[in-house]
C-alpha cells in the first residue's frame, strides 16, 4: 500500500459525539488517514457533557486533544478556533468526523497553498460530495479502510466529472442528480463547501479564524469562504476526475440539513451580514472581526 508523507499538513477536526454512528465515523475517518498516511497529526477539539473521543481512538504523541465542557448547542467554529492556534504546520485541513478525502488530493492541494502566498483557502476535491449509505460505510469500515470500496462506487454519470479550480462551472447535464441515490451513494453536491477544506494558517488568521457567532452548525461553511475572499485571498479548489468528497452516513433521528437545525435562521442571517459587508463595503471587515477574539 502506498503511503503519503503528511508531515506539512495537520489535520483539525471538532468533535461532538452524540450518537454511535459518529463515534464509528471519527475512528474510520482517523484510522483511514493513518492507514494511507505517514506523520500523520491531528488536533481534536471536542466538546459535549464528558470527553468520549480518547475512549474510541487512541491518541498518539503527534496528536493534541482538547476538551470543553459544553451543555448547549455545538461551538464549532470555537473548535476550529482552538486547532488553529495549536497548530504547528502552516497548512491546516478543517476536516468533518464524517468526512473522507483521499490522501493524494490534499497533498495536491498543500502544493498550491505552500506555493501560492495569497491563497486563504482550498477544497480538496473537485466539489463533488458523495453521500454513502450505511451498507457502503459498513463494507468500507470492514474492509480496514479500502478506498477501492469508495471509489469503485462513483456513480457512472458523474464518473468523468472535473469540477473547476474556481467552482464557477456550468452544472448542466449534472442538476438533476443531485440528491440521487445511485448504487449506496447519494450525490449531494457538484459544488460543496462542506466535509473539507484547507488552508494557510497564516493567512486565516488574518482573517480571525472562524466565526463563533454561528450557533450549533450551518452557514460557517459559506461564510467562512466569503469572508476569506472578501480579505483578498484565493478561495478555489482542485479540480480533476475522481477527485470527491466522502461523506460517510450517520443518523441522529432528526434529519442532517442545516434547514432542519435550531438555529439555521440565526445562522443564515449572520451570513447574509457579511455577504451585504463585502459586497457594499469591504473595509468594514476589518471592525466585523473584532466581533470576537481568536
Amino acid at each position: 500500500m502506498k503511503k503519503y508523507n503528511l508531515e506539512n499538513i495537520t489535520f483539525c477536526v471538532f468533535a461532538r459525539i452524540d450518537n454511535k454512528e459518529r463515534a464509528d465515523n471519527l475512528k474510520a475517518m482517523v484510522n483511514f488517514y493513518r492507514l494511507y498516511g505517514e506523520n500523520v497529526k491531528f488536533i481534536i477539539s471536542e466538546d459535549g457533557l464528558v470527553p468520549k473521543v480518547p475512549s474510541i481512538i487512541n491518541l498518539t504523541e503527534n496528536d493534541v486533544y482538547t476538551f470543553n465542557y459544553n451543555a448547549t448547542e455545538w461551538k464549532k467554529c470555537e473548535g476550529y478556533n482552538k486547532c488553529i492556534k495549536l497548530a504547528k504546520t502552516n497548512t491546516l485541513v478543517f476536516n468533518d468526523v464524517d468526512a473522507i478525502i483521499h490522501p493524494s488530493q490534499l497533498l495536491e492541494a498543500h502544493s498550491k497553498l505552500e506555493n501560492e502566498k495569497k491563497y486563504g483557502l482550498i477544497y480538496p476535491y473537485n466539489g463533488l460530495f458523495l453521500c454513502t449509505d450505511k451498507e457502503l460505510k459498513d463494507e468500507f469500515i470492514d474492509s480496514n479502510y479500502n478506498y477501492n470500496i469508495l471509489s469503485k462506487k462513483v456513480p457512472s454519470s458523474v464518473d468523468t466529472y472535473n469540477g473547476s479550480v474556481t467552482g464557477n462551472h456550468q452544472r448542466t447535464h449534472l442538476a438533476y442528480e443531485i440528491n440521487k441515490t445511485y448504487n449506496n451513494v447519494l450525490i449531494g453536491h457538484v459544488n460543496s463547501k462542506g466535509g473539507c477544506v484547507m488552508g494557510r494558517r497564516d493567512n486565516i488568521i488574518k482573517c480571525n479564524g472562524y466565526n463563533p457567532l454561528f450557533k450549533g452548525w450551518g452557514y460557517e461553511d459559506d461564510e467562512f469562504p466569503s469572508r476569506v475572499s472578501g480579505f483578498g485571498f484565493t478561495v478555489g479548489r482542485i479540480s480533476g476526475a475522481k477527485k470527491p468528497c466522502w461523506h460517510l452516513h450517520h443518523f441522529d433521528g432528526k434529519g442532517s440539513k442545516k434547514e432542519h437545525q435550531e438555529f439555521y435562521e440565526h445562522n443564515r442571517q449572520i451570513c447574509t451580514e457579511v455577504e451585504t459587508i463585502i459586497k457594499n463595503n469591504k473595509k468594514e471587515l476589518h471592525n466585523y472581526i473584532t466581533n470576537w477574539k481568536l
